[in-house]
């Protein structure tokens, strides 16, 4: 038996006695062959996709490795030791230089503490038997505690200085109990003789002002560093314990006073190995992106054959990434200029080292060698570089817009994160009549401010926002437009290694980068191939339809003519046997 219906074809039986719905899924399957090849590319760009997102992962972890030592401090590390760290101790920043320091502690810094002589048997005992307030003065301002409620006690005293908005900044209060009887305890926040704490008046408690005395008072620290001052009783002094405006770069944390007369050294090294793990830890993270890029670029060639791999060809990652970190490495650090050493005079001018290779970094061009175009660090070259001058290996490495002028008539003051850019900058300027009147860098006119003496970078320019002070004021015109003539004055703002690269992993990740506009247009393409797969999809449908309809008609006419075939060969057998 065979049946259709019209709208949603399906066969029932075999009325013929052939299998048409193997037949139709026969066609059909063979119909699918289009959508077959769809399913298959659409695969290859979600595989594409999915290798942007992890070179994408990677990148963005370089970035942060990067960022971790992107500064002097954090890539050049002082070492200081002390003689005597129960005196004290001290930090080093990158600029502080290699050198050693004899260090005396007259006194340390403290705050002034008063205490009430008179005092009661509990916290919890009332300290104000009539409504009062509280008048005192801090770093010579005036401050007054008023309308305290009759019946509070110490420690409700205690909390209103506390919490109170116009004290809490500037004073703290405590209870001291000596065995027998609680006292109240006032201490300033600040260290240094300036900070006095100085009671006006006290009224509605059961002690006034004049019962409390001074405890301890404020007082400065006082040192004498590398002998100075030279006279006995002078001192260099300071309102805190923590001085880091004394020795350039050097950070002391004084603990104890010393015995008249002694002294105690602070030595500062460069930490050498410190830095030599920094540069391999920057060849290593950048070597692991440049393998990820290799693998996906790669081409495989045999004797007959050559294949790619799942990126090769692809401009984005070999260009727009692949070659763009492979120049920051290779090309001069922005904002550094060539060294130059006058032979005749021994003079020096410019970055003693302004390339990686200076330092040892090359990249391997063994072809066809498991490591060719990866980095390859030669350790002995890097030990010398920073035995003959650390600080300009950390430069190179680590300087984060770093300012420099090469002419004692400009020094360099500033510039703005973001809109000035890093590179190098010649500057001329004018004096007449005693006035700064006009200025250029890099040939383009300049904001003067002739009452500071200062030279800013045009709005526009790379040089926007960049703050340049002339010294020289006397009357003439200062540098050179042929920024190679010898009286040509630079500023050099310059940016390492580390930080260009971690400029450009941040414009290449970006959401305007060319891993997301690439993926962008992966993520099109596929799309438009699911657009495809559905028309497909509907057509086939529309096939698979006709054909199990075309069929049934088939299978039921087949089975009519089986009927009949049936009947007549009845009829002649039975005309036989008659």
């Amino acid at each position: 038996m065979s049946d259709y219906t019209s709208g949603n074809i399906n066969f029932t039986g075999l009325g013929s006695g052939t299998d048409f719905q193997q037949l139709i899924d026969g066609l059909i399957k063979l119909e699918r062959t289009h959508i077959n090849r769809l399913e298959s590319w659409k695969s290859s760009w979600s595989d594409k996709v999915e290798k942007f997102q992890e070179l994408n992962t990677a990148l963005l972890g370089l970035q942060t490795t990067l960022k971790s030592m992107d500064t002097l401090d954090e890539f050049m590390t002082k070492t200081v030791s002390s003689t005597n760290s129960d005196i004290a101790t001290a930090t080093a920043s990158a600029e502080a230089d290699v050198t050693a320091h004899s260090l005396e502690v007259h006194q340390l810094a403290k705050n002034d503490i008063i205490v009430g002589l008179g005092g009661t048997a509990e916290a919890s005992d009332v300290y104000f038997s009539a409504a009062g307030s509280f008048t005192f003065y801090y770093d010579g301002d005036k401050i007054t505690l008023s309308n305290i409620p009759a019946g509070t006690t110490m420690q409700g005293f205690v909390n209103m200085i506390n919490n109170h908005a116009d004290s809490r900044d500037k004073i703290r209060a405590a209870t001291l109990d000596d065995g027998g009887v609680v006292h109240l305890q006032i201490y300033g926040l600040d260290l240094g003789a300036s900070h006095q704490i100085v009671l006006s008046s006290i009224h509605g408690s059961i002690f006034d002002e004049t019962t409390y005395y001074r405890s301890q008072d404020a007082q400065n620290a006082q040192i004498k560093v590398d002998g100075y001052p030279y006279l006995p009783n002078y001192w260099i002094e300071r309102e805190s314990n923590t001085i880091d405006d004394v020795i350039p770069g050097v950070t002391l944390n004084l603990k104890q006073a010393m015995a008249s007369g002694a002294s105690m050294n602070i030595g500062v090294t460069t930490d050498k190995d410190g830095m030599v793990e920094n540069v391999q830890k920057f060849v290593d993270q950048v070597n692991t992106v440049r393998q990820m890029i290799k693998d996906l670029t790669d081409v495989t060639t045999s004797s007959d054959s050559a294949k790619g791999s799942i990126l090769t060809g692809n401009y984005g990652v070999e260009l727009l990434v692949g070659q763009r970190l492979k120049e920051v490495v290779a090309n001069k650090g922005i904002g550094f200029s060539w060294f130059y050493e006058d032979p005749s005079t021994g003079n020096t001018s410019g970055d003693r080292y302004s390339s990686l290779a200076q330092l040892g970094i090359k990249t391997n061009a063994d072809s066809g060698g498991a490591n060719m175009g990866l980095l390859e660090l030669d350790t002995e070259e890097l030990t010398k570089a920073l035995n003959d001058d650390p600080m300009a290996v950390a430069k190179l490495f680590s300087a984060n817009y770093l300012g420099e002028s090469d002419s004692p008539n400009l020094t360099y003051l500033s510039h703005i994160n973001g809109t000035t850019k890093a590179g190098e900058y010649n500057v001329r300027y004018e004096v007449s009549g005693g006035v700064l009147t006009k200025a250029w860098i890099n040939g383009e006119p300049a904001s003067v401010d002739s009452t500071t003496w200062q030279i800013t970078g045009a709005s526009g320019s790379s040089a926007s926002g960049m703050a340049i002070r002339v010294e020289n004021k006397t009357d003439g015109v200062y540098g050179s437009s042929n920024t190679d003539d010898p009286n040509a004055m630079h500023i050099n703002l310059k940016l390492g290694k580390i930080g260009e690269m971690v400029e450009i992993l941040g414009e290449i990740t970006s959401q305007d980068g060319p891993l997301e506009i690439l993926q962008d247009n992966y993520d099109t393409i596929m799309k438009n191939i699911d657009k495809k797969i559905e028309s497909e999809e509907d057509r086939i449908d529309l096939k698979k339809q006709m054909l199990t309809e075309k069929y049934a008609r088939l299978d039921a006419l087949l089975g009519n003519y089986q009927g009949i075939q049936a009947q007549l060969a009845s009829s002649i057998n039975g005309l036989n046997s008659n």
